[in-house]
């Protein structure tokens, strides 16, 4: 998903001439116009915006009155000012009242390409993460204490989300015009989803005061009733369908041989050697041994019979979680993944990457960390 940058002016000549210059750079992000400044605010709580570019001199709300209301509703979204009228203070007061950067008209279209992607490239210092696990990775944030700008792309809905964390900790959520708990509780909810990683949180004060892992159940709790609600209705509009059991006068004659008259053969007695022949035993082959094999030993000699192990089989339907675990354990600089511990309440499991994925199901009361540290 491409990013979306705002250029705001009065002037309708210029936006289709700064339309015009930037269609050259349209695989890098897409352009969008206001010709006010309550026509820019309308569509920042519409639309996902990267970045803006306004005009400092318009009429009824100008430049001024649009950062300041930007930096309370949309302090994530940085703000270039434009203008002709460049006294020697100007730059100076600009700065000060919290724009990221200043441009004099008039300007090329190579140097607004320059300031956009010096912009957009810092929102992205930390990285991008694709299909990951939103769950997973706020829990390593929390984890490691780290102090990020986290941009989020709901890939299925094409929505975008912002949470602030400092030293670990949740500050607050932005989503469209919503702060606070209600944007943390929707963008939790999502699940295919993307992330750039800023460096830096410019709240200092907490605004969200819910412990992290507390907002993450509830919005799961609140995802998992939409997704029943989603299955119940693709259930009603997809009425059953009853197919013919291709099973049905399996082991009988069709009809056409049924009424064919029977066939009486002659039987021939076969000549029965004179010389009976004992065969030649194979000698036996020793039993493969298998990795799953190799693991079950392992617990049962350290562990026993109290391992809590309930099944072991291979499992390839762990590999994506896999691959998202070790997406983020690069980003954190932890290592190779060698051992996953999963807990879904109801049931564990213990994965073992390789060649071919291994699940271990294990109960609720099973010494996990110890097999976890056997088998890591």
């Amino acid at each position: 998903m491409r990013p979306n940058v705002l250029i705001v002016d009065d002037d309708s000549a210029f936006l289709r001439l700064i339309e015009k210059d930037l269609e050259g750079f349209s695989e890098s992000f897409n352009v969008l116009t206001a010709g006010s400044g309550l026509e820019a605010l309308a569509l920042l709580n519409q639309t996902y915006v990267s970045f803006v570019a306004s005009d400092l001199r318009m009429p009824g709300m100008d430049g001024f009155e649009l950062l300041s209301v930007m930096l309370k509703k949309f302090p994530d979204v940085p703000v270039y000012v434009m203008t002709s009228y460049d006294k020697p203070k100007t730059r100076e007061v600009v700065i000060k009242s919290g724009a990221a950067g200043y441009l004099k008209k008039p300007f090329t279209a190579i140097e607004l390409f320059g300031e956009i992607t010096k912009t957009l490239s810092k929102k992205a210092e930390g990285g991008n993460l694709h299909n990951v696990s939103l769950e997973t990775f706020l829990q390593l944030i929390e984890m490691e204490q780290q102090t990020s700008t986290l941009r989020i792309v709901d890939k299925k809905g094409k929505r975008g989300g912002v949470l602030f964390f400092r030293n670990g900790e949740l500050m607050n959520a932005r989503y469209g015009d919503q702060m606070g708990k209600e944007a943390a509780y929707e963008i939790l909810s999502w699940s295919n989803v993307s992330l750039s990683i800023e460096r830096g949180c410019v709240f200092q004060e907490k605004l969200i005061q819910e412990d992290l892992q507390a907002l993450l159940l509830d919005a799961m709790r609140v995802k998992d009733e939409q997704d029943e609600e989603f299955e119940t209705e693709e259930e009603s509009s997809h009425p059953e369908i009853l197919l013919d059991s291709p099973l049905d006068g399996y082991g009988s004659p069709p009809d056409e041989e049924k009424s064919q008259p029977p066939v009486h053969e002659i039987p021939v007695q076969k000549p029965q050697p004179s010389v009976k022949i004992k065969p030649v035993q194979k000698e036996a082959e020793a039993p493969e041994v298998t990795a799953i094999d190799v693991i079950r030993r392992k617990i049962n000699k350290s562990i026993g019979t109290r391992s809590g192990v309930l099944d072991i089989s291979h499992d390839h339907s762990w590999d994506g979680l896999i691959d998202q675990a070790s997406a983020i354990g690069n980003h954190f600089n932890c290592g190779r993944l060698n051992v996953l511990y999963v807990n879904r309440e109801k049931d564990q499991f213990i994965i073992v990457p390789g060649d071919e994925t291994i699940a271990v199901a294990i109960s609720s009361d099973s010494p996990w960390d110890r097999i976890l540290n056997l088998l890591g």
